[in-house]
């Protein structure tokens, strides 16, 4: 197989939450250097400028969908997987808004997959937009001893500071702000987990591959995506504390290590000066409902992704 292969059979699939203009000018800027209206899948969750970018897919023939409600990031990159496999995509790139990439660093992740079929997931090195020179991630890392506490390879660094080069097969997730992997472990493994919503989706995916020992999952760091910072709020912490808390019931991480952590976010949290107190009772509230939360979530949900008549729902 050849990267011209993958890149006939490839579908840019990008999830709109407010942020059209951002979605416009990834799409612009890739239509502009040589991809097809037809790779593009845009679809919407629930946003207030859904109809803003649904004229600009209009426009320039390019798919789009509203998912009607925000059932979260699984959830709708799960119905867009699905939905161009019936176009007869059998590769897809996952895209978050915030990111800046350009067509000779997709066209090098088509190329790097395309070498090696046990290649499940690959993904680029990811910069910080506003300082290029600086590391975001060369790779995902989780550490279950830790309570799967996060981290990412060479973060903070400062790229004249790292030798790394070429494939880094030592992660355990390719972060999914980008990532470009195939339908084969889709059948093989299974979709991201949709009960999830938001946070450790694809991590928890990436892990499951790994863990299968039938396939491999890498970082190209000869080639870079820039990411905007954002950040993170309460919602953030609420999501982030109720999977952790899930990830080591489902995989056996050391939740005292996650609980420990979690309480010194709380205390963080009441030690900031930025905050009423009123902001701070919410904000301790979310994550004491998160590690609740984290303890009911089902251990065995569907790996099925979503399921759809697309001929009565795509537009």
């Amino acid at each position: 197989m050849d990267k011209n292969h993958v890149l006939d059979e490839l579908a840019i699939i990008i999830l709109n939450y407010n942020s059209s203009t951002e979605v416009q000018r990834q799409v612009d800027t890739l239509l502009g250097e040589g991809f097809t209206r037809t790779s593009f899948y845009i679809i919407d969750n629930d946003s207030t400028d859904a109809k803003k970018l649904e004229d600009y897919c209009r426009v320039k023939n390019i798919f789009f969908h509203e998912m009607g409600s925000n059932l979260g990031y699984a959830h709708a990159n799960n119905w867009a997987i699905r939905r161009a496999k019936t176009d007869g995509k059998d590769f897809f790139l996952i895209l978050n808004p915030d990111m800046h990439i350009d067509a000779d660093c997709i066209y090098t992740l088509c190329l790097t997959i395309a070498q090696d079929p046990s290649l499940a997931v690959v993904g680029p090195r990811i910069m910080f937009n506003n300082q290029r020179d600086m590391i975001f991630s060369d790779g995902g890392l989780l550490i279950p001893k830790r309570g799967f506490e996060g981290g990412h390879v060479n973060c903070l660094s400062m790229l004249e500071d790292v030798s790394l080069t070429g494939l880094n097969y030592n992660i355990d997730y390719v972060n999914g702000s980008a990532m470009l992997f195939r339908w084969d472990v889709l059948e093989d493994i299974g979709f991201m987990y949709e009960h999830l919503f938001m946070y450790y989706e694809e991590s928890e995916w990436c892990y499951r591959i790994k863990q299968s020992n039938r396939w491999k999952i890498a970082i190209n760091t000869d080639v870079s995506a820039y990411q905007t910072d954002s950040s993170r709020g309460e919602v953030y912490e609420y999501y982030m504390t109720r999977n952790r808390i899930w990830l080591c019931r489902k995989y056996k991480g050391n939740i005292y290590k996650a609980l420990k952590n979690r309480w010194r976010l709380i205390k963080k949290i009441f030690k900031r000066r930025d905050l009423s107190n009123q902001e701070k009772r919410s904000f301790i509230k979310k994550v004491i409902s998160g590690i609740r939360d984290g303890f009911k979530l089902d251990l065995h949900p569907s790996t099925k992704g979503y399921q759809t008549d697309f001929n009565r729902h795509s537009r």
